[in-house]
């Protein structure tokens, strides 16, 4: 009989946080059936090492190089031989009966083709999870001048999902990859993971995939984790990589030409708003600075070389390989 599920999580540079998931899964799988795949993505800080000690029942893959995200979890994938495989980030802290919840759900409805929990941040307060698919409208208001002008603000709002209260059962159309559930025999119909995108963005096109081929997203928060979010990724190389990724998904989605239309107009606004802020802190600074308040004008002047260099390098380096 196979596992009742497969967890694979991808670590990168995250070992004290991968050690509390891996603890969170051994205490909490409850009556499952269930086997856990690491993947270490040449982080280089002694996580291979610390799993090979402490966590025998693992079974591990250590890359010589870092492979990205995506190719990381289609590596675990080629070990998985559960039922139903769970994409779990390390940072993240599984809570009694989760596990049973996400297998109990896919396991219920044929016609659900992932399904996702409740997530909470450290301090117990609930982190959403979900989002609708993101529409030009919504990208230009998040990341161009319009935002400051509440242009488009709606969109923005819809694709957030701020209507909802992430303590309902619902269907939705995208969620986290930071526990994402997905049985084995969607996956052999939509694809693994598209190993083009590096890092972020990969299970929102999972998700689009799931559901154009007329599965249901589910989101269950009877079960519950804990992420604490932001372990692996400098903000600044961040930024970049997720620009990347998400100009990628407009062209894979949007099509030749709506595609490409859609990347034109948000690295346009993209670049105004960072010449905006670089301009109004420029000036601001000058301002306080002749009435004496040197420490905002400190603050303001870093705002202005974060906007330079957006300008003068990471606004291009996001555009390459995307």
């Amino acid at each position: 009989m196979p596992p009742d599920l497969s967890i694979v999580i991808v670590a990168y540079r995250c070992r004290d946080a991968l050690a509390d998931c891996l603890m969170s899964i051994e205490s909490h799988s409850g009556n499952l059936a269930t086997e856990t795949i690491v993947v270490d993505n040449a982080g280089r800080d002694g996580t291979a090492e610390m799993v090979r000690e402490r966590f025998g029942w693992v079974r591990l893959i250590a890359n010589a190089r870092n492979r990205g995200f995506a190719a990381a979890n289609n590596q675990g994938l080629v070990l998985a031989a559960g039922r139903n495989v769970l994409f779990l980030n390390p940072d993240t802290v599984v809570h009694a009966g989760a596990l049973e919840v996400l297998v109990r759900t896919l396991d219920g409805d044929p016609h659900v083709g992932a399904c996702g929990p409740q997530l909470l941040n450290a301090d117990g307060s609930i982190q959403p999870s979900a989002r609708r698919f993101p529409t030009l409208a919504a990208l230009l208001h998040q990341y161009t001048p319009l935002r400051a002008l509440r242009f488009l603000k709606g969109a923005y709002r819809r694709y957030k999902m701020a209507d909802f209260d992430f303590r309902t059962p619902a269907d939705v159309d995208s969620l986290m990859g930071a526990a994402l559930c997905v049985p084995q025999r969607v996956l052999a119909e939509v694809g693994i993971m598209d190993e083009r995108f590096f890092v972020y963005l990969e299970e929102v096109d999972l998700c689009r995939r799931i559901r154009e081929a007329g599965h249901r997203i589910r989101f269950e928060p009877s079960g519950r984790l804990t992420h604490l979010g932001g372990v692996s990724a400098a903000s600044a190389t961040a930024n970049v990589l997720f620009c990347r990724s998400l100009f990628r998904y407009l062209r894979k989605h949007g099509g030749p030409f709506r595609g490409a239309a859609m990347v034109f107009a948000l690295r346009l606004g993209m670049f105004l708003r960072e010449a905006a802020l670089l301009v109004g802190n420029l000036i601001a600074a000058l301002v306080l600075l002749l009435v004496g308040r040197t420490a905002r004008a400190q603050r303001r002047l870093a705002g202005a070389a974060s906007a330079a260099r957006f300008l003068c390098r990471d606004g291009w380096l996001m555009f390459l390989k995307a």
